[in-house]
């Protein structure tokens, strides 16, 4: 890698991700070795807000146009609710018993995080791909909590931090979607001029 990819904000990033990664395999061992409770306060209440604040500020300090970049300003916003999202995914995995919900938030979150990466410069497959996928995750909570799912075993309620994340989607949906109407007006071509004369 050149030395310019490391910088103090990439710095920032890696441990932003890093203790992400720490505060998910915590709540994944805890779950998975079949602990009482799921995941612990210690992962909710500060090492996801602070791994997220890491994650922001270092991404903000090597691309400051995201602070005020008018041009941009629905991908930066989907970008952040994907790191969001992304967050509080990897505090649901404490939620969950069933293993394959823990895999499915083990896959998600990472995914997520990653993605709002990419999404400043994605191109429309991308867009159209979590536009859909944050239709998906809206309708399988609302499902999942209606009825039962065959492959999990645990009855599912409404609850806070599914709520968060739902509204969060939701805010991503509608920016994707702003970003994508936006990006095929501009495609557009101008309809033939009517000449008048003088």
């Amino acid at each position: 890698m050149g030395g310019d990819r490391w910088t103090p904000g990439f710095a920032f990033m890696l441990a932003g991700l890093g203790l992400l990664a720490v505060s998910a395999a915590f709540e994944a061992e805890l779950v998975l070795s079949g602990l009482e409770g799921g995941g612990t306060d210690f992962a909710r209440l500060s090492a996801v807000p602070w791994a997220l604040g890491l994650l922001f500020f270092g991404y903000a300090l090597d691309h400051p146009e995201v602070l005020w970049d008018e041009k941009r300003g629905r991908r930066i916003l989907a970008a952040y609710l994907l790191f969001a999202d992304g967050g509080i995914h990897i505090l649901a995995i404490g939620e969950h018993i069933d293993r394959i919900a823990v895999t499915f938030f083990l896959v998600l979150a990472p995914l997520e995080l990653l993605s709002g990466f990419y999404l400043l410069r994605a191109s429309r497959p991308l867009l159209w791909g979590w536009l859909l996928a944050g239709l998906g995750l809206i309708g399988l909570y609302v499902g999942s909590r209606l009825v039962v799912l065959p492959v999990v075993s645990q009855d599912y309620a409404f609850g806070p931090l599914g709520l968060v994340s739902k509204a969060i989607e939701l805010l991503l949906v509608i920016a994707i979607a702003a970003e994508l109407w936006a990006t095929s007006a501009a495609r557009r071509p101008a309809g033939p001029r009517i000449a008048t004369q003088s």
